[in-house]
């Protein structure tokens, strides 16, 4: 079995219920309670929603191949906000590897640039350093199906962290393609081949 993307769990959760907590508790010894306590609320609901909700259907893409379909996490920003709070009530979709019709790869497999080097790594932008390199190497499969649904696979998370495994499993997942199956990429049209 073939294996995208990283599973949702509770860590950012607990990681920002943690630093509004003890922000809360920081802020209510300097002014009061009722200030701590809104801030402590404010700077979660911030990260929760404003950071962690938009940027789940990227960090927590996850998706697995198998002999016969193909299994992936519905990341409409609703089922986002679900899986951030209770991951387990999100099932797996799936579609047969029959139903593909062509598969577009985009994004620049060739050059994956790695996060600027001008940003400082500290323990508090240590959390986004993961998304600012994502956010350079946008990467994804647009699935069109025999019915004309299409379906996006992202797997930006692995080509950052081993862009060479990742795409030997893709070329695995093409290989295990039905010949009909039209692959385009768009980075290297002249073949669907991607790794070395």
């Amino acid at each position: 079995m073939l294996k995208f993307g990283k599973k949702r769990s509770f860590r950012p959760l607990i990681i920002i219920l943690v630093l509004g907590l003890f922000l809360g508790l920081a802020f209510n010894d300097i002014f009061s309670p009722s200030i701590g306590f809104i801030f402590g609320v404010s700077f979660f609901l911030l990260v929760f929603l404003g950071y962690y909700w938009r940027t789940s259907a990227i960090l927590f893409n996850y998706w697995e191949v198998d002999d016969k379909s193909i299994r992936y996490k519905d990341m409409s920003l609703n089922n986002c906000l679900l899986m951030m709070t209770i991951p387990s009530l999100i099932e797996l979709k799936s579609f047969s590897k029959d139903s593909i019709e062509s598969i577009t790869i985009h994004g620049n497999l060739e050059n994956v640039k790695s996060a600027p080097f001008a940003l400082l790594y500290n323990g508090a932008l240590g959390i986004f350093s993961g998304s600012v390199a994502m956010a350079q190497n946008q990467a994804s499969l647009a699935v069109t199906l025999k019915n004309g649904q299409k379906i996006n696979l992202d797997f930006s998370r692995d080509l950052i962290y081993n862009k060479k495994e990742t795409l030997e499993k893709l070329d695995k997942l093409f290989d295990s393609l039905d010949s009909n199956v039209k692959i385009y990429n768009r980075s290297n049209s002249h073949s669907p081949k991607l790794s070395y």
